[in-house]
């Protein structure tokens, strides 16, 4: 067979009888500009780049209602003001709430008479100038009158308002009937859903508040890529409203069910906002950390394949390279796991290979 038609044939078929051992001539050597390298054990983190969508936390998310009907007679906040815990949203009027404390302050009223009554006899009885059955009489009906205020307080309680607001009932006895929406969070209105003038239903969503100091990126995950990644795994994530800055965070969860159509699973990743930049409905650039691997590495440029098989070329003596075979494993960056085949400290070819690689198939094609 001539050299040319030789040479198409080893083209056509590159692994039908390789040479075990590959040796080049000085000129080859000087113009296959080779470079060499040693197998090591380190430690590799595949990183997986994913986009994402934030969202707000939802545990930190609150939803803002009336307990009771009410008129909105004044509307203090609105979408995009920073609250703070305990701080007034809206003001409301409600007949039913007024009823509730007024007849609050009139068990309240009783409760004090009641219970002044009962020290008063109860001094008397012990020095003997009034019957017990008197004393009984009045301890029975300050019982009564605590029973019935607590009663009362449970219903307040039940209509929204705090105990602070309940004590504050009797000093400002002309605000009966007006009650208040409290922010219960730290954080920013992200909706607003009631308007002065409108009559508030009970349990109807009035106001949105968000604690952003953290947030969600939802991500979709490929499936093949499962096996890289963790829960708890470390995330940094990047937006365009704070180019160059890198945001930390966590995948918190993963979804139970996958995506038919993409072959992907839902992620969650929960990540810091420290500097208030970070908004729900933002997209943002993932790059998740997979799990680790501590083994035998080469670099990625040291590796060639010839099918489905993946090779390396070993030095063996000057101007001599033996290719061996090898099992590899995850690749992150530049580096590629080898699980077996070669040994650790063994002398690789890593740069160069591609022609070495052509004058070892053409050898093994003669």
């Amino acid at each position: 067979m001539n050299k040319p038609l030789a040479t198409l044939f080893f083209l056509l078929i590159p692994a039908l009888a390789p040479a075990a051992e590959l040796v080049l001539t000085q000129q080859q050597l000087a113009s296959a500009q080779l470079a060499t390298t040693t197998v090591t054990a380190r430690e590799l983190k595949p990183r997986l780049d994913l986009t994402a969508t934030l969202t707000a936390d939802r545990r930190k998310s609150h939803r803002v209602t009336p307990v009771v009907d009410g008129l909105v007679t004044e509307l203090l906040m609105v979408e995009n003001d920073t609250v703070h815990k305990g701080q007034v949203l809206a003001r409301l009027r409600s007949n039913s709430l007024g009823q509730a404390q007024a007849d609050y302050l009139e068990a309240l009223a009783r409760f004090d008479l009641a219970r002044a009554e009962r020290a008063r006899i109860e001094g008397l009885w012990k020095d003997g100038i009034v019957a017990e059955s008197r004393w009984l009489a009045v301890d029975s009906e300050y019982k009564r009158a605590r029973a019935t205020l607590d009663a009362r307080r449970r219903l307040l309680s039940l209509a929204g308002l705090s105990d602070d607001q309940i004590q504050a009932l009797a000093q400002k006895p002309d605000r009966l009937a007006e009650f208040e929406l409290i922010s219960p969070i730290d954080g920013m209105v992200t909706g607003v859903e009631i308007e002065s003038g409108q009559l508030a239903t009970a349990g109807q969503a009035a106001f949105h508040v968000d604690d952003l100091s953290s947030l969600w990126a939802e991500v979709r995950v490929p499936v093949a890529s499962l096996p890289r990644i963790e829960l708890g795994a470390e995330v940094l994530i990047q937006v365009e409203a704070s180019p160059g800055r890198e945001y930390r965070g966590r995948l918190q969860s993963l979804g139970g069910e996958v995506e038919r159509q993409s072959q992907t699973l839902g992620g969650r990743i929960v990540v810091d906002n420290p500097d208030d930049v970070l908004r729900p409905g933002m997209y943002a650039a993932v790059t998740l950390t997979g799990i680790s691997y501590q083994g035998l590495v080469v670099p990625a440029s040291a590796v060639f394949r010839v099918g489905e098989q993946a090779y390396l070329f070993e030095v063996t003596g000057p101007r001599r390279f033996k290719p061996v075979p090898i099992e590899i494993g995850m690749e992150a960056g530049d580096w590629i796991a080898v699980r077996a085949g070669i040994a650790a400290d063994t002398e690789i070819v890593s740069g160069g290979v591609a022609e070495l690689k052509s004058h070892w198939q053409y050898q093994g094609g003669e």
